[in-house]
């Protein structure tokens, strides 16, 4: 079969990763093509073509900056789009994440003939766009009605007009009387491959990686702080985003149980992840996330605020899931609450239910299954 996934990947293909739904995108088409499905990728944000060692057929867009700006998108953009996407005829056309010219693939699968797929990316996606005005806009008036409004807009139309929809988890809920395309659950990938050696494990600081806004949660980030018994160290990996922000994050320097350790490569953040006593996360909001998986992957509980993807902490006793409730989590790192979890139990969850190497035939009949 030929798969069609558009939108900008070629970084997380080649190991640079701007994001969750990005990576996804990247082990998911090397995982089919590895299977010897053909897989391309329309990109035209990349600099260039290319194919990756799996067989994976990344395609650029030379002309994609051509004419002038505002017009181009009509004139130019959108046209290539078209050209490119209908001349592929694939099977599947696959989109992930918020865009409008998502439209464009969903188009091209009619015209072809081929399926449709949505990816749900975030809880949010879910939520609609009274929702997302409330927790995830940073509320510019220009960007608003350029962008993140044509982008729930297409959006949602394509929601009730998909042939596939594949949800991270459970708790990612879709009213099913306002979509015609079949839905079901699709397990975030991991990549077991490269994981790190850690021969010398420190645990003795609990970690907090990604990054630091306030939709991830940087206000209970320094809350937690601020209540936490000063003998507890927290290390902090990620780079602030925004006004409140950069000014927490300098507030967060005035600890002395608190390190600051900005943006890190992927190698040395595993590494750090797999020395911590656990991994903390204090988002409002997420899909499934990767750093979960990276983290029970090396045998590292998690402790989380907020996000319980489909109740899976607490179902497979991954780490402790503290309802919202900061107090709850200051205790639970202040009695260490998680040390005697089977380390043995995270790693085989991952295995079982997020492996790369199993993804694509975990795909496959997920559609079968849907016809």
């Amino acid at each position: 079969m030929k798969f069609c996934f558009y939108g900008g990947f070629a970084g997380a293909l080649k190991g640079l990763t701007p994001g969750g739904a990005e990576l996804q995108v990247a082990l998911l088409s090397k995982a089919l093509a590895l299977k010897g499905h053909e897989v391309v990728i329309i990109d035209p944000y990349s600099k260039e073509s290319f194919v990756t060692e799996e067989g994976v057929i990344l395609i650029n867009v030379p002309e994609w900056n051509k004419g002038i700006k505002g017009v181009r998108l009509f004139l130019n953009r959108i046209p290539l789009l078209w050209k490119m996407l209908t001349e592929q005829n694939a099977d599947y056309y696959y989109v992930r994440m918020r865009e409008y010219l998502h439209l464009i693939p969903y188009l091209a699968a009619k015209k072809t003939k081929g399926k449709f797929i949505i990816g749900i990316a975030h809880d949010l996606d879910t939520l609609g766009i009274i929702q997302n005005i409330k927790y995830d806009y940073k509320f510019n008036i220009y960007k608003f009605f350029t962008l993140d409004l044509p982008n729930d807009l297409v959006f949602n139309y394509l929601l009730k007009k998909s042939d596939y929809i594949t949800l991270q988890h459970s708790g990612q809920k879709i009213k099913t009387n306002s979509v015609k395309g079949k839905i079901g659950i699709f397990p975030n990938i991991f990549d077991q491959r490269n994981l790190p050696v850690v021969e010398d494990q420190s645990k003795d600081y609990y970690i907090h990686v990604g990054s630091l806004t306030v939709m991830k949660g940087i206000k209970n980030l320094y809350q937690l702080v601020r209540i936490l018994d000063r003998k507890n160290l927290i290390m902090i990996v990620g780079q602030p985003k925004g006004r409140i922000s950069n000014k927490i994050y300098t507030q967060l320097r005035k600890f002395d149980n608190v390190i600051l350790k900005g943006r890190m490569n992927h190698e040395e953040t595993l590494r750090l992840i797999a020395n911590s006593k656990g991994l903390i996360n204090l988002s409002n909001f997420e899909g499934f996330p990767n750093i979960f998986l990276e983290a029970w992957a090396t045998g590292v509980p998690v402790i989380s605020l907020n996000v319980n993807p489909g109740n899976v902490i607490n179902k497979y006793n991954l780490g402790l899931f503290c309802d919202g409730n900061l107090n709850k989590m200051k205790t639970c790192i202040e009695l260490e609450e998680t040390q005697d979890i089977d380390k043995n139990r995270l790693i085989s969850y991952v295995s079982e239910f997020h492996d790369f190497n199993s993804a694509a035939d975990r795909f496959l009949i997920l559609l079968q299954q849907q016809n």
